[in-house]
């Protein structure tokens, strides 16, 4: 059975990597990365069942400081060139844009993507493909003195804002461009679907200094698997983990979603959604989502377990996600993306 095997491939994956180092946050990240596709793999750009998608992701982050961390994205893919490739086959570009800002603003960082992938159906009954998928990024980074406090503001009566800096400028804004690739392999049926991919960032290891030291950006590695299979008639399951390494840190999370049908029409795809993540050694996500045809919007709240706990009082993050996707001709595309004979199709939602 196909929903015995992708059950059994990923919690071996998922007990494969839990015994891994100790894991910390890594910023910029997504509680909800399944919500933003291609910043956790290139090669997902278009992988999803319909012509062109919209994904949003807003996280605020430490609520407890004065000023939390604040990240943002947002990005269209496309499903394109249908009638130049061969039936079952997909390519897909896209556009992502993301913000980054910690202090008010004191450091922020801008980037804007473009991918580009494809995926290649390996039989003939449309189940099973293999993609390969690559992004070029122009990243922003500023760091702004102005939101930051200096020896030469402090007062007897605290610090004073109106007061020079001793800087001689107002800080540093330092730029550079960074490639990445991805690579997925999916075995997708009318009843269950599973995926695993793996993605290299910052390839190019591109240099960036705010009028110091040169810092080279060593490559960061990305890994996720998951899958979804139907409960009963009309409700699903979702499971999902994702591994991210970088210089520095690294980050394991791993959850499940169950979903369930509120509407008794199938056709209307209306579904309240429950579940939760857990990052390893940080924080314990619970989550909610509604969905209702071509939309879904989830909202997450990360619940600080770590050692930072006394500092953050239990407070990680806020989370909130939405996407859609839009399909012209619904019935001629899921056949044509999945080639299903009841036309419906798990190349939908996590991680895709």
């Amino acid at each position: 059975m196909v929903y015995q095997r992708t059950i059994k491939l990923v919690f071996a994956f998922v007990a494969s990597i839990f015994y891994l180092n100790k894991a910390q946050a890594q910023d910029p990240h997504f509680t909800q990365y399944y919500a933003a596709p291609m910043l956790m793999n290139p090669a997902l750009t278009g992988f999803f069942n319909g012509d062109a998608r919209l994904s949003g992701c807003y996280r605020s982050q430490w609520p407890s400081i004065q000023y939390p961390y604040l990240t943002g994205t947002f990005s269209a893919d496309f499903n394109t060139l249908k009638s130049y490739i061969k039936d079952g086959d997909i390519f897909g570009v896209g556009f992502t844009g993301l913000f980054d800002k910690t202090n008010n603003g004191g450091l922020a960082t801008n980037s804007l993507s473009a991918s580009v992938s494809f995926h290649k159906l390996l039989d003939e009954f449309g189940v099973n493909r293999l993609g390969v998928g690559a992004m070029a990024t122009y990243n922003t980074r500023i760091l702004d003195y102005s939101k930051f406090s200096f020896g030469e503001q402090l007062t007897p009566l605290g610090f004073d804002k109106n007061l020079a800096t001793g800087e001689k400028i107002n800080g540093f804004t330092t730029n550079y461009v960074d490639y990445s690739v991805g690579i997925n392999y999916s075995a997708i049926t009318d009843e269950t679907s599973f995926y695993c991919g793996a993605a290299a960032y910052h390839i190019n290891q591109p240099k960036e200094s705010f009028n110091g030291p040169i810092h080279i950006i060593k490559p960061r590695i990305d890994a996720n698997v998951g899958g979804n299979f139907t409960v009963g008639e009309s409700n699903k399951m979702f499971l999902s983990a994702a591994y991210m390494k970088s210089e520095f840190t690294s980050d394991l999370i791993f959850g499940a979603a169950f979903s369930k049908a509120i509407s008794q029409n199938a056709d209307d795809n209306y579904n309240l959604i429950l579940g939760g993540w857990y990052r390893f050694n940080d924080a314990i996500s619970p989550y909610v989502g509604l969905e209702y045809k071509n939309l879904r919007g989830g909202i997450s709240y990360d619940v600080n377990v770590s050692q930072l706990t006394p500092a953050s009082n239990l407070k990680g993050g806020f989370e909130l996600t939405l996407n859609y996707i839009f399909t012209k001709d619904p019935e001629a595309n899921a056949i044509k993306q999945t080639l299903c004979p009841k036309g419906k199709s798990q190349l939908r939602w996590f991680g895709y």
